[in-house]
């Protein structure tokens, strides 16, 4: 009798199980912004900053800033081209960047952007050949890149703080609910992993 009860409940609650798994929505490809119109301007005028700065101040504060055509900054150099790709230096290595719907690609650069169903946005795979996972919310960003792991908890708008360091993310890097992509992801990770 004990058996048959047992047998049951299980029965009962495989459509239940069922269900949960059915209504877990995947991660969805994050959109990559749209090209400006035009060429781009002559003089850069940052539309988002990325900053990050050591507690210890044992190196210079590291920082990148983009707008809808370049991403600037000492590690990084790239321009969106008429084709969609992002083309210049890395970290003193020239690449070409392809972004697509949850997607960048290039030499040494295998990410995907991905929104979770907790509405995080999850970037994830190779950067420089090094491997990479942050997780970005409005009030947190954590994760690692290449051998560095941080987690870094909401101070205010735009400033995220770790025991290791300080991040600032300015004017459109701010946006981490509804990132401007793949900028964000580039001047994130030229900081983080100069």
């Amino acid at each position: 009798m004990h058996i048959l009860r047992r047998a049951a409940l299980r029965t009962a609650a495989l459509p239940v199980l069922l269900a949960a798994c059915a209504t877990t929505s995947p991660p969805l490809p994050v959109p990559m912004s749209a090209q400006p119109p035009g060429p781009p301007p002559a003089a850069f005028q940052a539309a988002g900053e990325v900053l990050w700065a050591d507690i210890g101040q044992a190196t210079p504060t590291r920082r990148a800033a983009f707008d809808g055509w370049r991403v600037v900054g000492p590690p990084v150099d790239l321009l969106r081209g008429p084709d969609g790709r992002w083309v210049g230096t890395l970290r003193g290595r020239e690449v070409a960047v392809v972004p697509a719907a949850g997607k960048l690609t290039g030499q040494g650069i295998d990410l995907s952007v991905v929104r979770q169903p907790d509405g995080a946005v999850l970037v994830s795979g190779a950067w420089m050949e090094a491997p990479v996972r942050i997780e970005i919310t409005p009030d947190r960003i954590r994760g690692s890149a290449g051998a560095r792991s941080f987690d870094l908890t909401w101070l205010g708008p735009g400033m995220y703080n770790s025991y290791s360091g300080l991040l600032q993310l300015k004017g459109a890097a701010g946006q981490v609910a509804d990132p401007v992509l793949p900028q964000l992801v580039l001047a994130l990770l030229a900081v983080l992993l100069a």
